[in-house]
């Protein structure tokens, strides 16, 4: 087994070694550095033609050297730009197989930082170009020269230059191999100093880094919001109909008027539901696919309380609610929607492990004007109720999310042998 081990790894380490001269990677990466070869060159040749007009002496120096200051304000300006680094972000991904979570593309505007250091990577991308594509340009004819001259096809050459190699042929098939393969490791050096070269010169600066991570946790926060409203809705719903359809099944034989008022219940928390889902559904399209005036239905609010009580009361619960005069009047979107969210789990809870027991659901302002006190509370059932399959306490969670978004506080749990479920929201 270790004999094994020790011939697969010396296999890979050879694998390894002569992946520069096997692997597309560097084939990607050279055409990459070849066009920045190229481009170096363009930046040469405009640099030696400016030298060679300042060296002669009767060129107007002035004129000269205000096309050269245009010029150069010119061919520096390009670096600097958003799309250029855009691009060179895409041709990173690209030719030299950079990752788009180490390099996503770029969001908003670029700052002072990204733009300097983009800049600072389209130099280096020169720079190395250059290296590569001169060393392109040498090797090739030398490793050619060299071929020729071991089937004795002009050895002037090699007479001339390197006299010592010219007494043994076999030196320069070996010289013309070696030049050839110093190409592709060359290249492959170069792709790796670019490659961990592109997260700190084409990668998000920290500002950036710090906005991407708020607007994740923004989406994060709003797909908790809206898995919370389709279970408060949905849930509640699901519970009255189910109660509901129980009740029917057993009254349509003995009681047919209260069965017919069982359905009707469940028509109701089935309407309910649906524009409670079209709700939520509007506020999913009211991403990129929303259009203009698309209707949807409004959010819940405290004003709606009546008719939820009335959907807990078809259920069997005897709800007895106390909303204080006034208390809806002024409040935040916001705070009058969760707190109404808030009550109808309160509800559906003690409608699924209660039925039957009277629910008190007061809803008032605080004394000090501040402070929205909503509370629910029903007798605890005698018996511990069967947990609903899937029902894992989300219910009590989504809650106190809700409440904590808001900056208030939930309290739910057992008091004086009734359960009490209390939020204080505030009022402004």
């Amino acid at each position: 087994m270790t004999g094994r081990t020790t011939a697969g790894g010396r296999r890979g380490v050879l694998r390894r070694a002569l992946s520069p001269l096997t692997g597309a990677s560097t084939v990607r990466a050279g055409v990459y550095l070849v066009i920045g070869g190229v481009v170096a060159g363009a930046y040469f040749v405009l640099v030696a033609g400016f030298v060679q007009m300042f060296a002669d002496p009767r060129t107007p120096r002035v004129a000269v050297g205000v096309l050269a200051l245009v010029s150069a304000v010119i061919v520096a300006t390009p670096p600097f730009l958003a799309p250029v680094r855009a691009l060179e972000i895409a041709a990173a991904r690209t030719f030299l197989d950079v990752d788009s979570r180490v390099l996503p593309d770029p969001a908003g505007p670029p700052t002072v930082s990204s733009r300097w250091r983009g800049a600072a990577w389209f130099a280096l991308h020169l720079a190395l170009g250059a290296v590569v594509t001169l060393g392109l340009l040498l090797a090739v004819p030398l490793a050619t020269q060299l071929a020729l001259s071991v089937f004795g096809v002009d050895r002037a050459f090699l007479v001339e230059t390197v006299p010592a190699v010219a007494r043994n042929p076999a030196a320069w098939a070996v010289l013309a191999v070696l030049a050839l393969v110093a190409l592709p490791y060359g290249t492959a050096l170069a792709r790796r100093l670019l490659r961990q070269s592109a997260e700190p010169l084409l990668g998000p600066d920290q500002t950036a880094r710090i906005a991407e991570l708020e607007a994740q946790a923004d989406r994060l926060a709003e797909r908790g919001r809206l898995a919370r409203e389709l279970h408060d809705s949905v849930g509640h719903a699901l519970t009255v109909t189910t109660l509901q359809a129980a009740a029917a099944a057993r009254l349509v034989g003995t009681d047919p008027e209260a069965a017919r008022r069982s359905l009707a219940a469940i028509e109701d928390a089935g309407r309910s539901a649906m524009a409670d889902l079209d709700h939520v559904l509007g506020l999913l399209r009211a991403g990129d696919d929303a259009r203009p005036g698309t209707d949807r239905a409004p959010a819940r609010s405290l004003d709606d309380l009546p008719a939820l009580a009335d959907d807990a009361r078809h259920a069997g619960a005897d709800v007895r609610l106390d909303i204080a005069p006034g208390t809806t009047t002024g409040l935040p979107r916001a705070t009058s929607h969760e707190a109404y969210r808030v009550v109808q789990e309160a509800l559906t809870n003690a409608v699924r492990h209660a039925p039957g027991s009277p629910v008190d659901v007061r809803v008032r302002i605080d004394d000090d004007g501040r402070t929205l006190d909503v509370v629910v509370s029903n007798p605890l059932p005698a018996a511990p109720s069967v947990p609903s399959p899937g029902g894992g306490g989300r219910g009590l969670h989504g809650m106190a999310e809700r409440v904590r978004l808001l900056r208030g506080e939930l309290d739910a749990g057992p008091r004086d042998g009734r359960w009490v479920v209390r939020a204080r929201l505030p009022r402004r």
